[in-house]
């Protein structure tokens, strides 16, 4: 088997291992699983090609959910994060733009002396600007919806509780 085959045969079972990471598969049973998969990719390649055996097996991420079907034990902690890590992102682009609509309004009012304002999504947040003749001036107080919004992502996609769960036996295929 050429050097390139194994690259596309490991890729494939990266790609599946990432999906069964996903689904919430305990590592020692995405190891047996990735085994698995290696093992008959390298003898189906030797009897019809590597390009007929990946084709063989479809999309990685479909053969994972098949092969997972009810085995939901372990928490989801990877895509928990991401989920977390995307809604920290988009709260704090709403954050710098809820700042810049306030500063760019009282600046165009020309108060003269310091404007705390507490805008309704932001609630417990105190926006404090000033503005007078040659200087800005702006403070955040208490964003904890920063810290709260992705906290709850995070717990509600990687479902911690999932480990209370009793596992269940596998299904025997005969």
């Amino acid at each position: 088997m050429k050097n390139f085959d194994r690259l596309r045969i490991e890729y494939a079972v990266q790609r599946y291992d990432f999906s069964l990471e996903l689904r919430g598969v305990s590592g020692a049973r995405r190891r047996e699983l990735r085994r698995e998969l290696r093992a008959n990719l390298t003898e189906a390649s030797a009897d019809v090609g590597v390009t007929r055996a990946l084709f063989g097996i479809g999309s990685p991420k479909q053969l994972a959910y098949a092969a997972t079907e009810g085995d939901a034990s372990r928490p989801r902690w990877s895509l928990g994060a991401f989920w977390a890590s995307g809604t920290f992102a988009v709260l704090l682009v709403w954050l710098a733009l809820t700042m810049l609509t306030i500063v760019e309004t009282v600046e165009a009012a020309g108060v003269g002396e310091p404007v705390s304002v507490r805008p309704f999504p932001w609630l417990g947040t105190t926006f404090v600007v000033e503005s007078s003749p040659g200087s800005l001036g702006a403070e955040l107080h208490a964003p904890w919806q920063l810290l709260v919004g992705p906290l709850l992502v995070f717990l509600l996609v990687a479902q911690p509780w999932r480990r209370l769960r009793r596992p269940q036996p596998l299904p025997v295929v005969e």
